[in-house]
């Protein structure tokens, strides 16, 4: 647990201010005195899911995983994840027609688990960020 010295120094919040959030914002303090354990089980949980992609073995193909990030498909939620393909075809099916493409990406979503849902939209997101990376260094879990 963090003391409210900690606190002021990692989030650059006055000591003051922390007092009266104690009072005013009871959970806001609390969160922000857990911030360390918040911090560590966040990193638990990372570690864990980069284990997990070095064992992943998928069959998309560079087009596919190149297509993917150029979809202006986004996921805001763990329920958006777990209903990829649907958030994916939803955004997409205008497009069908002029792209078969399209379907072959929705089955192989279709039969991902929800990890892999996970870390391949975590995989794309960071791509559309860094656009520097190889594409099939970075998504090699996933391409054929």
């Amino acid at each position: 647990m963090l003391t409210p010295k900690e606190i002021s120094n990692i989030f650059e919040v006055q000591i003051n201010t922390l007092y009266n959030w104690q009072k005013t914002k009871p959970k806001l303090y609390r969160y922000l005195q857990n911030a360390d354990y918040n911090i560590q089980q966040n990193d638990e949980i990372n570690l864990l899911l980069q284990e997990y992609s070095s064992i992943i073995k998928l069959n998309f193909t560079f087009e596919e995983i190149l297509y993917i990030i150029d979809s202006p498909m986004q996921l805001l939620s763990m329920e958006d994840v777990k209903e990829f393909q649907k958030v994916f075809i939803t955004v997409e099916y205008k497009n069908i027609p002029k792209n078969q493409i399209i379907l072959s990406i929705y089955d192989k979503i279709l039969d991902l688990n929800i990890i892999e849902k996970y870390i391949l939209y975590k995989k794309i997101y960071k791509y559309r960020q860094f656009c520097d990376l190889d594409i099939n260094e970075y998504f090699k879990e996933f391409i054929a």
